[in-house]
């Protein structure tokens, strides 16, 4: 077995089920060594910083929290638990709140708790029930960063998840972009009103990015932590759980590898999406001729001088800027918006989700996050 340390991917069978005697010792050192090389490597968390850290109450949030809190002493970090309760799962929800209040109360850290009817909202806001759901967690994890100082929230995520991921978007159809999976910190995106502009100031941060799931489980029953189960999660319905419970297990059996693999795949997309990210931008920069928090515009016919692949890329960038990073705009509308732009010099317009709206007037591609009294159309 190679070290993590010298290929990037997390090491693979550390934590076996049962727990031997020896995994008493191994859980909770290879959860902690990797969680110090994931902060160091990928610049996670500096030292005496305010810290927000998002728990629902699982295994891997609270070996989250309780790694972070063993390392607090060490790294000065102050931290405050945000948790929101969807009011998707009647009592066992609710029960998962007092969890987390608990825990929290015992190891003598701040802990802020909302109940929100997630399902009302989202069909109020016309978006899915995970869309939702996501949208009003980040809300909570910013107001509680920006009470207490902080610009870092700390996620559970797993390269467990990242590999999930990585498929789920393979078979969903993907660029570059989504074969990075779940990415080691990423901006926090919220779009409403009064936050739309504070978007940068917040990261949202995976110390536990080179762990596996086994291993978090692993962690947690060696301190006896005793996390709760969302069940939910067993529900092979849903895509992801099909993924983690039916195609994960069929590739293993012809593909041993397979989880280690995807992860190198996620490492190998994401630094060169980071190179193309960095070269859309300086291409935008000398490109844009308009630009403010509400839209940008940029001359079509330099647009139009750029390699297609590079078109795309600066477009996503330009919804980006404005939409934030996690937005509902796919590879098809950035498509059919590439076609738009390559067939009409002006008078031509496209409605795309996020709140945005691609205008070509008068040789000149507006990206607005607008009202129906914006358009420039004339």
């Amino acid at each position: 077995m190679v070290p993590f340390e010298t290929t990037g991917e997390p090491m693979v069978g550390v934590i076996v089920e049962g727990l031997p005697e020896w995994d008493y010792i191994a859980a909770p050192e290879a959860v902690t060594h990797k969680v110090r090389f994931a902060l160091e490597r990928f610049q996670l968390l500096q030292p005496d910083e305010p810290l927000v850290v998002g728990v629902s109450g699982g295994p891997d949030s609270i070996t989250l929290l309780h790694v972070l809190w063993r390392l607090r002493d060490e790294f000065g970090w102050e931290m405050t638990v945000a948790h929101l309760n969807h009011s998707l799962r009647g009592t066992d929800a609710d029960a998962d709140e007092a969890f987390v209040r608990a825990f929290c109360e015992r190891l003598g850290i701040p802990c802020v708790t909302r109940k929100v009817d997630v399902r009302a909202m989202a069909r109020e806001g016309k978006l899915s029930i995970p869309q939702a759901g996501r949208r009003e967690r980040f809300r909570l994890f910013a107001e509680v960063a920006r009470k207490i100082g902080a610009t870092k929230i700390a996620l559970g995520h797993t390269a467990s998840d990242v590999v999930e991921t990585v498929l789920l978007n393979l078979l969903r159809g993907t660029g570059t972009d989504g074969l990075q999976g779940i990415p080691p910190k990423s901006p926090l995106t919220l779009t409403d009103g009064e936050w739309q502009m504070a978007n940068d100031q917040w990261q949202l941060v995976r110390p536990l990015i080179l762990c596996w799931r086994s291993e978090t489980e692993g962690y947690a029953k060696v301190y006896r932590l005793k996390p709760r189960q969302d069940k939910s999660n067993l529900d092979k319905k849903a895509a992801r759980n099909w993924v983690r419970w039916e195609l994960l297990p069929l590739l293993r059996k012809r593909f041993p590898k397979v989880e280690g693999a995807l992860w190198r795949l996620s490492e190998l997309a994401r630094d060169e999406s980071q190179w193309l990210n960095e070269s859309a931008d300086e291409r935008l920069n000398a490109l844009t001729l308009h630009a403010d928090g509400r839209e940008m515009a940029v001359e079509r016919d330099a647009f139009l001088k750029l390699p297609k692949a590079l078109r795309r890329r600066v477009l996503k960038r330009m919804v980006e800027r404005l939409a934030g990073a996690l937005n509902e705009v796919s590879f098809e509308h950035l498509e059919a918006s590439v076609r738009l732009i390559e067939r009409h010099s002006t008078d031509a317009a496209l409605h795309l989700p996020s709140q945005l709206f691609l205008q070509i007037a008068k040789g000149k591609v507006w990206l607005m996050k607008v009202m129906t009294d914006d358009l420039r159309m004339s």
